[in-house]
This record gives C-alpha cells, sequence and structure tokens, in this order.
C-alpha cells in the first residue's frame, strides 16, 4: 500500500460521516477520479455504512425487452464490420414502438446487462468456435482457391505491380480498367501441406482453366523432386461460376471426386490455401519486383521451380517434416493415378446411360443390384440416368438435379450378424461442439427478427417505426434569423427590384422627386417593380412625359 493510500484509508475512517470531503480533497492531490477512489476504498475494506438498495443488481426489463434491443443491433450489423448500431440507438427504437417504457433503463445499465448475457456488439461480432478438422492421409482432401497475383498485367515485355493505394474493393474503377489479369490457381494437400499453383492471364475465371489446371497439379510431373500428384478423393472450393460449371462438375464426378459443400463466407474452411496463397505472395512473388517476368510461360516456369525447391526444403509446422517428405507418407491405394488428358476430356463428355427402378427399388447392371431406396422421392419404374464411376464399378444416379452414389447390395457374414454391411454402427455418430449462448442468442434474434421462416431479401423487423417521427421529439422553436440579401451581377440579377433600389437608381439618372411623386409612385408600384419597368419610368420623368406633366424634378426638401 502506497503512503497516500494509507492516509486516504486512515481519514476516511477517522472521518465521522464527513467522507465526501476526504473524497474531494484526494479528487484535487491525486487527480484521481472519485469512482475510482470508492474503488480503491472498498479494496481496502472501508465501506459507507449506507444501507445497500434490495433491488441493487436487478433489472425492471425481461428477458424478451433485452434480447429485442440485442437483436437490433445483431440484425442491423455488416457482413465484415459487424454490428454499428449503438445501444443507445436500439433503446430509442425500443422506446419509440413501446417496447420499453421511456427512460426505463440508461444506456450503461443495458451495456452491462448485454455484457452478462454475453450478447453485446463486442460477442456478436467474435469468431464463432469452430472444430478442427484433419485429414486421413496424403490425397485425402485437397483444397483449391483462386486469387490475383499482384503482378496484375503482362504486355510488350513490360509489366505491373499492383499498388494497394490504387487497387483495393473500394477502388473498383480502377479494377474494371484491367481488362486481363494475372490469376493465382492453388491447390494443397490437407494433409502434407504440399501444394500445386500456376498462372494464368485472363479476364477471370474460366471452365478452361481450371480445367487445364486440375489436369497439370493432378498428373504425375515426372520430377523425382517433386512428387505431388494424383487424384484426391474430396475436394473442398468455393462455388464460383467456373467451380460449378458442368464439364468441372462431370469430371470431378467421373473421378470420383466428392466436392465437400460448406457454409457461405467461410474462409476458416479454406484455411490450407489461403495459407499457400499467403505463402506464395511473401515467398515468391515479392522477388517479382526485383526481376520481373515478362510472359505468362516464364511466370510458370519460375514457379513451379520456386514450388519444387519450397515443398522439399521447407518444414511444415504442424507435422514437422517437409511437405514433400510428409506426402511421400502415401499408400499405394490412396493414390489414385489420373488417366491420360485424353481420357480426362472423355470422361467430361461421357454420356449417361438409363435405368428402370425395380419394385424393390433396385437398379441391375452387369448382374449386380444396386439399391436406390435412399433417393428422396423414387419411385418403382421410374426411368433413372446413370453414369459410372471412373476408378471402379460403384454408380451414380441422377434424380431431380441431384447425384447420388449407388453401391451393391452387400451383407455381412452370419458370424458378423447378417447385417447390411453400410449399416451405421451404433455409438459412433460425429457429434458436434455444443452451441455457446452466444450462438443460441443469435438464433433467437434471426427467429425475432424474420420470423420462423426467413424469406429472400425479408425486412428485418418489418412493420417496426424507426423514420419518420423523430421531428416530433423537438420541444422548443426558435426564432427566425434576418438575413442579408446577396448582391447578385447585372448580368444574373433578378427580373424585379425593390422599390427602394428603384428610388436610387431614379435619384441618380434623373435627379430629386418630391414627396408627392414618391407617394404617387410608392402607391402604384408597391415594394417592388419589374427592371423593364423601372427603366420605361426613368426615362418618360427624365423627358417630361410622366402622366401629369410633372417631369419628376423638385426643389430642395
Amino acid at each position: 500500500m502506497s503512503d497516500w493510500v494509507g492516509s486516504f484509508i486512515s481519514e476516511l475512517h477517522t472521518a465521522n460521516g464527513n467522507h465526501r470531503e476526504v473524497f474531494a480533497k484526494y479528487n484535487r492531490l491525486m487527480k484521481i477520479s472519485k469512482a475510482q477512489l470508492y474503488r480503491i476504498a472498498n479494496k481496502h475494506g472501508w465501506t459507507s455504512g449506507r444501507k445497500k438498495r434490495v433491488d441493487k443488481g436487478k433489472c425492471r426489463l425481461t428477458d424478451g425487452q433485452i434480447e429485442y434491443i440485442a437483436s437490433l443491433v445483431h440484425v442491423t450489423a455488416r457482413e465484415i464490420k459487424g454490428p454499428i448500431m449503438p445501444v443507445e440507438r436500439a433503446i430509442e427504437i425500443a422506446e419509440d414502438n413501446g417496447i420499453i417504457d421511456r427512460g426505463q433503463i440508461s444506456v450503461g445499465r443495458m451495456q452491462q446487462i448485454l455484457r452478462e448475457k454475453q450478447i453485446n456488439a463486442k460477442a456478436l461480432k467474435d469468431v464463432e468456435p469452430y472444430i478442427p478438422m484433419r485429414s486421413l492421409h496424403p490425397n485425402h482432401c485437397h483444397v483449391f482457391d483462386v486469387s490475383v497475383c499482384i503482378q496484375y498485367y503482362l504486355k510488350g515485355g513490360k509489366m505491373g505491380i499492383m499498388d494497394e493505394r490504387k487497387f483495393y474493393r473500394n477502388k473498383v474503377d480502377n479494377y474494371a480498367k484491367i481488362k486481363r489479369r494475372l490469376m493465382r490457381y492453388v491447390i494443397t494437400d490437407h494433409f502434407s501441406g504440399s501444394f500445386y499453383f500456376r498462372y494464368f492471364y485472363a479476364p477471370g475465371e474460366s471452365e478452361e482453366n481450371l480445367l487445364r489446371f486440375f489436369i497439370e497439379a493432378w498428373k504425375n510431373k515426372e520430377n523425382e523432386k517433386y512428387p505431388f500428384h494424383g487424384v484426391p478423393f474430396q475436394i473442398m472450393m468455393d462455388s464460383g461460376a467456373a467451380n460449378t460449371a458442368g464439364a468441372v462438375k462431370s469430371l470431378l464426378k467421373e473421378l470420383e471426386v466428392d466436392v465437400l459443400e460448406g457454409l457461405p463466407h467461410n474462409p476458416r474452411r479454406q484455411g490450407s490455401a489461403e495459407s499457400a496463397h499467403n505463402i506464395i505472395e511473401r515467398h515468391f512473388e515479392s522477388g517479382l519486383r526485383i526481376q520481373p517476368a515478362v510472359s505468362e510461360e516464364e511466370l510458370n516456369q519460375w514457379a513451379f521451380d520456386w514450388a519444387v525447391s519450397f515443398n522439399a526444403r521447407k518444414r511444415h509446422t504442424r507435422h514437422g517434416m517437409t511437405r514433400s517428405q510428409c506426402w511421400l507418407l502415401i499408400r499405394p491405394e490412396q493414390l489414385r493415378l489420373l488417366p491420360a488428358e485424353e481420357k480426362c476430356v472423355e470422361l467430361m463428355k461421357r454420356p449417361a446411360f438409363t435405368r428402370r427402378v425395380n419394385p424393390d427399388y433396385t437398379i441391375h447392371y452387369k448382374n449386380d443390384k444396386y439399391i436406390v431406396k435412399h433417393i428422396d422421392g423414387i419411385r418403382p419404374n421410374m426411368i433413372v440416368p446413370v453414369r459410372i464411376r471412373a476408378f471402379s464399378d460403384a454408380l451414380y444416379v441422377s434424380f431431380n438435379d441431384t447425384t447420388y452414389e449407388v453401391q451393391p447390395i452387400e451383407k455381412l457374414p452370419a458370424e458378423l450378424g447378417g447385417f447390411r454391411a453400410d449399416a451405421a454402427v451404433i455409438g459412433q455418430e460425429y457429434k458436434a461442439q455444443p452451441e455457446t449462448l452466444t450462438q443460441k442468442a443469435k438464433k433467437r434474434f434471426e427467429n425475432m427478427a424474420y420470423g420462423e421462416e426467413k424469406k429472400k431479401d425479408a425486412v428485418p423487423f418489418e412493420g417496426l417505426k424507426v423514420f419518420g417521427h423523430q421531428a416530433e421529439k423537438v420541444r422548443h422553436t426558435f426564432i427566425e434569423r434576418r438575413g442579408t440579401p446577396i448582391e447578385l451581377d447585372r448580368s444574373i440579377a433578378a427580373r424585379e427590384i425593390s422599390f427602394a433600389e428603384f428610388l436610387r437608381r431614379l435619384v441618380r439618372e434623373a435627379g430629386p422627386i418630391s414627396r408627392e411623386l414618391n407617394q404617387v409612385l410608392r402607391t402604384r408600384y408597391g415594394s417592388s417593380i419589374e427592371i423593364s419597368e423601372a427603366e420605361e419610368v426613368i426615362r418618360k420623368i427624365q423627358e417630361g412625359r410622366w402622366p401629369g406633366g410633372e417631369s419628376g424634378q423638385a426643389q430642395a426638401l
């Protein structure tokens, strides 16, 4: 305990009810707020002796009212920036719409309650818990992604480097000026971290380039320093137009590659590809400022040369081996060799044949029966299209725009119970992590804002009064302030002038006038007169032709 704190606590104990003076004294001396001084005093055992309120710490709002305010903050959030509506504004909207009474709760108390319930803005913005994923062996799962190289054009032996100050998501006009870009295609092996990448100089992603990339990535490079090759069992990639093109989907189906679907806007899902992008930018593309490439071919030669070295020499932080060493753990049954390029082209175009569904929900193919009962909506006697997989006799059945894999009917031997071989084993189902308080609250907020079923383009809290009544809250009226007219240039002057300006022009050009003439003119024209008529009146007075014969000249008043 410091000296001043000891003196402070001692004076409080001997203050005899005048502790406010002690707090005021140390507030001036130590420049510490009274709230902080109270915390220091309470920490060292001092209490004011006042009886605590019975309802201290309790809230007069119901859980529904609290969550209504929290849901206003949640559903108005930005997709990336997160919640932007202040709690004060949410309380105001709730008051305006009769959800809570005016002044029923302060902003500070509401913020405290939201923090305690883990539904404040910070908690709503936090990254949701996730389950780490693991792959079983090399080539079990590949991860694919596309990005843009920082060297964005190649033309006539010249190259350009992207200036981050000019090219980012808010500068769409600058991006639009670039007709062709260097697109970086990357694929990584989730188990070993081995990766392959190459560049395409193109306006954007295309089906043709994607098919070419897959064939190049999965074929044997016949390079003893770079072993990575083979067709994966699964692949993770986003749902871009090129990725969902017919030829791409057809090739992946024929090669027995399962495309894993995931939640949109979930970059963590493709983390290994994102990590590879970052490595390539930092370790490879940074060197392009020093030694720029002048053609797509030269750039890809350098890219492969560097990838061979990095995969073979740099140790991966997760498994401690180099990527190439870890990939070599693959077993023969796990390494599925890519067919020849001509065969791949044939697989893209292989036509489907058809089969009739039997009354027992099976189809026949080569003396085997394949069960199709698991396909939702399928009925006996239907004709369904069927495809053969590339590496086995397993079949694909297409139904209602969905493709299903079907297997031959197989049973286990009697000593294993005679069950179907594909039956689920009790107690071995996968389970997700339990939901947090924040996740549960988010679902309730969505239901509160949109109802049980959220429709496309639905407006949250439809019908809620937010705007159009703010001016009614102003309880004061303000005295109008007089202003000074702006003198305009003659060329842009108004078509009318004030009577005072007319008199100034008349006196300047015709001389002083009598009170009688002044009154006659004021009676006739009032507060203003058109410029053309004013000029005509001045001319007539100068020439003595004003009605009544008065020239306008008057003797000195």
